[in-house]
């Protein structure tokens, strides 16, 4: 669903950070990952998803020069799939009520109890139309 780099980034600090670079705009550029905290990228990523986040990209492609493409809307469909699929598993197998389970989601992923009760209501988009978005990077 998402382009391989981004899948690998949202592997290593998790959707909700990569969420955050987005909304930050910090991606849709190349970049050189540095190699220890003293430079201008660490700063900047870790003003945005905090230090052990950062820590870990630097980890693990330190020194090279990486494109993250910024891919919002593909992100952002990621992050709606990851609050229905969490929803779910609280809900009907977990059997948490609803209202717990949105209250949980809105501290997980930094939303509004309204933005997660439009992503969880709303109709689930069809896997073929996010392959097509992708398609176009």
């Amino acid at each position: 669903m998402l382009p391989p780099i981004i899948e690998q980034l949202v592997g290593i600090v998790g959707i909700e950070c990569v969420q955050l670079l987005v909304e930050a705009r910090m991606l849709g550029f190349r970049q050189r990952i540095g190699r220890s905290r003293d430079c201008e990228w660490w700063r900047e990523w870790a003003d945005v998803i905090g230090d052990g986040a950062t820590d870990a990209v630097m980890r693990v492609w330190a020194g090279q020069q990486i494109y993250f493409p910024a891919c919002a809307d593909a992100v952002r469909a990621e992050r709606n799939r990851q609050i229905v699929l969490c929803f779910d598993q609280m809900t009907r197998r977990e059997g948490i009520s609803a209202g717990r389970a949105v209250r949980r989601l809105c501290r997980q992923f930094r939303l509004s109890d309204r933005t997660i009760d439009g992503i969880i209501n709303a109709p689930q988009q069809d896997a073929s139309e996010i392959e097509k978005q992708l398609s176009l990077f």
